[in-house]
């Protein structure tokens, strides 16, 4: 895992009330509107990919899926980067939260629910070394956050 990665990944668990957090990434760019009810599109960003008709010509989104504890800690972390997703989009950052779940089917219902923030990036040149740099950035602003609000991701 590329060090920025794991600087973002390492951030987002370090907040009280968080479970765990994966950063995946998936390339956007060819998959068609006709194709968002197959399975295996089924956690990508649909409301937005549905906005542009499908992915943007050489667009990624880098996802950070991560879990709470169900109490209010996991509220209240949810609840802090909620506010830095939202303020970094404010800002113009290309990014977004939201919530995934399975259907309530049996057992199920009441455990899947997760949540993601999607960075999408859009590059004709496809220099990974850009978007490493811009995961990075999320990263330290995102530790920054953390130091400038003690008391909101207090253990």
């Amino acid at each position: 895992m590329p060090p920025e990665v794991k600087k973002l990944q390492d951030a987002i668990e370090s907040i009280p009330g968080i479970t765990d957090a994966r950063i995946g990434k998936a390339d956007l760019s060819d998959i068609p509107e006709s194709d968002f009810s197959l399975p295996p599109y089924g956690d990508l960003p649909l409301g937005s990919l549905s906005r542009t008709k499908g992915g943007l010509a050489s667009e990624l989104v880098v996802s950070a899926n991560f879990g709470i504890t169900r109490d209010s800690k996991g509220l209240n972390a949810l609840e802090f980067i909620s506010w830095w997703v939202r303020d970094a989009a404010r800002g113009g950052e290309p990014m977004q939260i939201r919530s995934l779940a399975l259907p309530p089917i049996g057992d199920q219902f009441g455990t899947t629910l997760r949540f993601t923030i999607d960075y999408f990036h859009a590059d004709p040149e496809e220099d990974v070394g850009k978007l490493l740099s811009r995961i990075g950035k999320l990263a330290d602003d995102l530790n920054s956050s953390k130091h400038s609000y003690p008391d909101a991701v207090a253990p």
